[in-house]
């Protein structure tokens, strides 16, 4: 159980003057409904939303089947959320499951609170719990202005801010087909993105349309079959799917699934299709009972959500790529050396994989092992800059070839820094051959002074050349090696390091 982070500053007092919801048949029924779609969120397995009455005490509406809320979700945890306004998170590993509550604040006040729980224990991650909040906050507004204005006008706000909360429309598109759903009185709602290459629709998201019948739907889509009539850039309706219509074929073709009444509103970004949104109904719809103009401003947010995902897909494509051929050079580097160096053959692979390994073990956050893995493929990178007579010499090297073999790091350093931009990686590159004692080279750096990864490097890089064939001499016994790398503890290497190592390398013997 951990508090994720502190909300907006919230009055926990009720007075007169703050805002308090009624607990009315239409608020209820809003909360009701709101809890619904939540529910139905993806990896959301149960949601309640409690109504705060001036009493201080908790009315609570069910979202699912669910009907016990987990214990994590106590009194005085709700009690802590309600008076400081804060999220509240927990991961349980041996039921497998997740759980969140939210504040609902309106105009500073917690009106309520919104509980969450998944059957995903990793499932409120920071993206996720940005979309939350910005749902959390559509709900504090529906449930308060439930007497205030129109409901298509409150559903356009609430579409709005749900869309602009995610960078992904596939992660905020579900709840605003809910809505959609919900006000149309709809049976199901089907989006579908436009590929201009191809000339043909996908199936992008769908709501009301259970597991069987959109695998088909998918099925139906790859087969390329829809699209090739091309839709208008008007909305389309058929009152009843079982009878003509001249112009109104759908392009999902759920009329043989028992739909009748159709709309198709089309998705226009800079004046070319870039979707639909197709609007189902089990029972036909002989009149119209929508608003036109509503469904234009919606599709037309709808349709600017999925313009940014296109570009951030693009983007990501792009970067996968860079990345991608990135890998290749470093690896191609790498390679480039085994070549020239044959004690060096396989050595960085296996300090690559077992530096990796390490890292993960010691919690160095995920974010930096690509960097970590790049400096100990490329660690002796420099040696391509020292003379065959040295770097190929068989027998021991003069004190003045030392000197020239030293070098090899600050020449890995200049190759690597401008092309590799990682701080962990460089580290790696230029002071593997610190000492804790302050006796290495280039810098003679001491203990803390050397950074902690080169330090952890330094340890495995020594460890794998002893365990490994050189042309000078035999591979040691592994009890020789931990025997050498205990003893230099204090004055190659790091002593906690070691203790580390250590205790690593006796697990996986």
């Amino acid at each position: 159980m951990q508090p994720i982070s502190r909300g907006q500053d919230v009055d926990p007092g009720l007075t007169p003057h703050n805002p308090q919801l009624r607990s009315s048949a239409a608020v209820l029924a809003q909360a009701k409904r709101w809890a619904g779609i939540c529910a139905e969120q993806d990896g959301i397995l149960q949601a309640w939303i409690g109504l705060l009455d001036t009493d201080r005490s908790i009315r609570w509406i069910l979202g699912g089947s669910l009907q016990t809320m987990p214990p994590q979700f106590s009194a005085d945890v709700m009690q802590q959320v309600v008076q400081e306004g804060c999220e509240f998170t927990f991961l349980d590993h041996e039921e497998l499951i997740s759980g969140a509550l939210f504040p609902l604040v309106h105009e500073g006040q917690v009106i309520g609170l919104l509980a969450l729980v998944s059957n995903h224990t990793d499932h409120f991650k920071s993206v996720t719990l940005h979309w939350i909040r910005t749902l959390a906050n559509v709900v504090s507004d529906s449930l308060f202005q439930e007497e205030n204005g129109s409901a298509e006008r409150q559903s356009e706000y609430s579409i709005a801010r749900i869309l602009q909360s995610g960078l992904d429309v596939r992660d905020t598109l579900p709840p605003v087909l809910d809505i959609l759903a919900g006000l149309l009185e709809a049976d199901a709602i089907v989006a579908l993105r436009y590929e201009e290459r191809s000339r043909r629709f996908r199936l992008l998201l769908t709501h009301g349309v259970g597991a069987p019948l959109r695998a088909k739907l998918s099925l139906y889509f790859e087969s390329g079959l829809a699209g090739k009539s091309f839709l208008s850039l008007q909305p389309t309706w058929n009152p009843d799917l079982t009878k003509p219509w001249p112009g109104s074929q759908p392009l999902t073709r759920l009329e043989q699934e028992g739909f009748r009444g159709y709309l198709a509103v089309p998705l226009i970004h800079q004046n070319d299709p870039i979707g639909a949104l197709e609007i189902f109904w089990k029972d036909p719809q002989v009149t119209r009972t929508w608003n036109i103009g509503f469904l234009g401003r919606v599709a037309e947010q709808i349709s600017l959500a999925l313009a940014r995902t296109s570009i951030l897909q693009d983007l990501q494509y792009r970067n996968t790529e860079l990345a991608s051929r990135y890998d290749a050079m470093i690896e191609g580097l790498s390679r480039a050396l085994e070549l020239r160096d044959l004690e060096t053959e396989g050595h960085t692979r296996r300090v690559s994989q077992l530096t990796m390994r390490l890292a993960e073990r010691m919690q160095i956050p995920p974010d930096q092992w690509d960097d970590i893995r790049q400096g100990a493929l490329l660690h002796d990178i420099g040696k391509l800059g020292i003379p065959d007579a040295i770097l190929l010499k068989p027998g021991s090297l003069t004190a003045q070839e030392r000197i020239v073999m030293e070098q090899h790091v600050l020449h890995g350093y200049h190759i690597l820094a401008s092309i590799v931009h990682s701080r962990q990686a460089l580290d790696i590159t230029l002071y593997h051959h610190e000492r804790w004692d302050g006796s290495g080279y280039p810098y003679r750096l001491k203990a803390e002074q050397i950074p902690l990864i080169a330090r952890l490097f330094a340890v495995v890089d020594v460890y794998d050349a002893l365990t490994s064939d050189r042309p000078y001499r035999s591979a040691w016994a592994r009890p020789q090696a931990v025997a050498y790398i205990r003893g230099q503890a204090g004055f190659q290497f790091d002593p906690r390091i070691v203790e580390f190592f250590l205790k690593f390398e006796a697990e996986t013997k």
